[in-house]
């Protein structure tokens, strides 16, 4: 009886502290309408709704209006300049256009900038010319001008200027292809400047044959645009060539270079050109993978992409 009694007085100070904490929600939240007992339960449950959403509900910005400024941007005004470049008639523009190799209208330019870009041109020259020449252009503009002063001088002086063209001392090799392989069999034994002399003396082997078949074609042939095109591509060859044969002269040839030079020339005496290119291949642009497409199709990591 005595337990009995003590959890009856505990549970009514429980029921008692539950009240009070009742009244004291009520008043807090006052939802008690004046001159009534009661309230509605809605009308509670709305007044905590309304804190919930105002302590975790998302939050608004209120955002600022930017300043109305002009909706229209007033065009640039048109330069003051009136010469005889500008303004020119549009066909004039586009003729000498033509004439000095430049587009006649880039993307999004107007008649008018196009032709204030002529004048431009005409006055302080073709800068994308003087810091970038079309070095293939260039050798084909030499090969058609000797070829031309052949032609003026009925082929009395012509045999000059074709061994200009495919012909130079520092090209020349007296070497045989025998001779350059009996050198390769002690490539790559550790002779660094035996190597730099069995490349130096493969590439000069190379260009003069080259410049041999060349002159070796007929006078129809040669001056046909296949021949020209390939005349022009020698001549700028040699021009490529030639900083690699004084480094090789000089023995200054970097190693990785002269490894990659030194395999890759083995491997052409021996005819397998597949590894030839492999290794020429590497040395341009080396063997790291590169990211090629697509590297990831989603977002889980799935346990075969590193293999």
């Amino acid at each position: 009886p005595i337990c009995l009694i003590h959890f009856i007085k505990r549970s009514m100070d429980f029921l008692k502290a539950e009240l009070e904490r009742k009244k004291r929600q009520i008043a807090e939240k006052n939802v008690l309408q004046p001159e009534k007992k009661y309230f509605k339960r809605g009308d509670l449950i709305a007044v905590q709704e309304k804190e919930y959403i105002e302590k975790y509900g998302p939050k608004t910005y209120t955002v600022e209006e930017p300043k109305k400024e002009e909706e229209v941007v007033k065009k640039e005004e048109k330069p003051a300049v009136h010469d005889h470049l500008y303004p020119l008639p549009r066909a004039e523009v586009i003729k000498r256009f033509r004439e000095v190799l430049q587009p006649i209208l880039l993307f999004g330019e107007s008649e008018e900038e196009a032709n204030l870009r002529l004048r431009t041109i005409e006055i302080v020259g073709d800068t994308d010319k003087l810091q970038a020449q079309n070095d293939y252009r260039e050798a084909m503009k030499r090969v058609d001008q000797q070829y031309l002063r052949a032609i003026e001088n009925n082929d009395e002086d012509g045999g000059e200027d074709e061994k200009n063209v495919f012909d130079s001392k520092v090209y020349t090799s007296e070497k045989s292809i025998d001779d350059i392989l009996n050198m390769a069999i002690d490539l790559r034994q550790g002779d660094l400047k035996h190597d730099d002399k069995v490349i130096a003396e493969w590439i000069k082997f190379t260009i003069t044959m080259w410049g041999n078949e060349l002159k070796s074609k007929p006078e129809a042939e040669r001056i046909s645009m296949k021949v020209r095109a390939e005349a022009a591509t020698f001549t700028q060859t040699k021009a490529y060539v030639k900083p690699l044969i004084k480094l090789l002269k000089k023995h200054k040839l970097t190693d990785d270079i002269r490894d990659s030079l030194s395999s890759m020339v083995k491997y052409v005496l021996q005819r397998d050109y597949i590894l030839a290119n492999e290794r020429y291949m590497e040395m341009a642009i080396g063997n790291a993978p590169w990211p090629i497409g697509v590297t990831n199709a989603g977002i889980h990591a799935r346990p075969g992409r590193e293999r």
